[in-house]
């Protein structure tokens, strides 16, 4: 789960995110809702921005009740409901927009958190730094690239991921074989 520690005081999450979050959760909606209130976070507007540290708190809730698999799916739903940068529908593109889509949704959060190497023009590597579940990060990436690309992708942790210590996670990014 998040290392809550790690997290800003000051740090906030934009609505939309939080959201597109509980639309992912269909069914289920009702249960995240539950879990933002019992932290502090109630009606939820799309422009406005809430205490990171309390929605990653009702996503542990979630993950907890409801299983770490939910928080992939929650995840992998999440570009299907929040605006994405425009741009080509290019490989390099996808690899960045995860990148971009974290920095202009959130703010008091470290520079950097999220960095990317194309490695060819078929697979890349991500890098996150941000405080968020491992599972839930995982799913916004393959959702981004069938969204940005209409493609399913490969992604593979590298078997060092640190998120419950606070550390990084490396994701290896790949189309799959034609």
């Amino acid at each position: 789960m998040p290392h809550l520690a790690a997290v800003s005081p000051d740090a906030a999450v934009r609505g939309g995110v939080i959201l597109s979050a509980l639309a992912a959760m269909g069914p289920f909606r009702r249960r995240g809702e539950q879990a933002l209130a019992e932290h502090g976070i109630g009606a939820v507007d799309v422009e406005e921005w809430y205490p990171l540290s309390s929605y990653l708190e009702a996503l542990e809730t979630i993950g907890e009740r409801m299983g770490p698999n939910t928080l992939f799916q929650v995840g992998r739903q999440i570009p299907n409901h929040v605006a994405l940068p425009p741009g080509p529908g290019s490989f390099a593109f996808a690899l960045a927009a995860f990148a971009t889509l974290y920095g202009s949704s959130h703010r008091g959060v470290p520079d950097g958190a999220i960095t990317h190497q194309l490695l060819s023009d078929r697979s890349g590597r991500i890098l996150s730094a941000t405080p968020y579940p491992a599972g839930l990060d995982h799913g916004v990436i393959v959702g981004l690239f069938h969204h940005l690309l209409g493609v399913r992708v490969i992604v593979e942790d590298d078997g060092e991921c640190g998120k419950e210590g606070g550390g990084c996670c490396a994701y290896l990014v790949r189309l799959p074989l034609e």
